[in-house]
């Protein structure tokens, strides 16, 4: 038997969320949203999109997933999300998320259709140390080369090579940035996958050797992450040599500290299609699926 439905209030620093409704039945609870998409936001649409961008659907998926959690402080994130089609700006995306054996299975639907699936588990497996950023700021990326245009957007350094690939800091946003998280002090999931997410686009351009004007799709993202690492500790993230030269890639990254020879601290691997400018625009033009 159902029970009445009540609004939850899940604290949405991305401000993503409208209307957020939590109900149980008998498959268990279930917490639906409507998706705000403002074109003006500063960070989401740091630049004229004609889409959502799958950031937002992300953060937005990992808000409502996040309200619904509850019991014990989690230590760790552990995700898989997979784009099937491009969101439109128009009409709203929906989000659901239902909560099920140990973790939150996540729909952005669209018209009828899923745009985006996937889903959300937290694990308390002890908190991680990891020693404190250097007291400089490392210089930022060039703004092209990761797709951003306002430089407080930028989420990673200037890449350093390693033996076998390329290391690049993480940078820690603004306060009140869409990507800084609840607290403000500790590195925000959402700041670690976007600073990765630009990562994969510097490679595709610098090792893959895609011009600039190339259009990356995120086709999926899969992560285990610490939740609770101290802003003021020093992070990398750091990449391993692999074909990026065709249509489709996948590209995986270490979350590390700023002692290379320390302990792994997460990982992340995303699935990209790159496509010509020219290519986009008849891709667009068509209508299906992405993945």
């Amino acid at each position: 038997m159902n029970h009445p439905s009540t609004i939850v209030q899940p604290a949405v620093d991305t401000a993503a969320l409208l209307d957020a409704v939590r109900r149980h039945d008998e498959d268990g609870y279930r917490w639906t949203a409507d998706l705000r998409v403002d074109p003006a936001d500063p960070f989401f649409f740091d630049h004229p999109l004609d889409h959502v961008p799958g950031m937002l659907l992300f953060c937005a998926a990992w808000d409502l997933a996040r309200a619904g959690a509850a019991g014990p402080a989690a230590h760790r994130l552990r995700t898989a999300l997979t784009f099937r089609r491009i969101c439109e700006l128009a009409p709203a995306p929906a989000l659901e998320v239902v909560e099920g054996a140990g973790r939150y299975d996540v729909y952005v639907r669209q018209g009828g259709a899923v745009a985006a699936d996937g889903w959300f588990a937290l694990a308390d497996t002890g908190t991680v140390t990891v020693p404190p950023a250097a007291p400089v700021r490392p210089r930022p990326v060039e703004a092209l080369l990761v797709h951003r245009v306002r430089t407080e957007n930028i989420m990673i350094g200037e890449p350093e090579r390693t033996d076998d690939g390329l290391r690049a800091p993480v940078l820690v946003p603004p306060a009140g940035h869409a990507l800084a998280g609840r607290g403000g002090d500790t590195h925000a999931v959402e700041c670690l996958v976007e600073a990765a997410r630009q990562f994969c686009t510097l490679l595709v351009h610098r090792v893959g050797c895609w011009p600039l004007g190339t259009q990356i799709i995120w086709l999926g993202v899969a992560a285990d992450l610490p939740t609770d690492l101290p802003r003021t500790s020093g992070l990398a993230l750091r990449w391993r040599n692999c074909p990026l030269g065709t249509g489709r890639a996948w590209c995986d990254f270490d979350l590390v500290g700023p002692d290379d020879r320390a302990p792994v601290l997460g990982t992340l691997r995303y699935h990209i299609k790159v496509l010509s400018g020219h290519a986009y625009h008849r891709f667009r033009r068509a209508t299906g699926g992405i993945a």
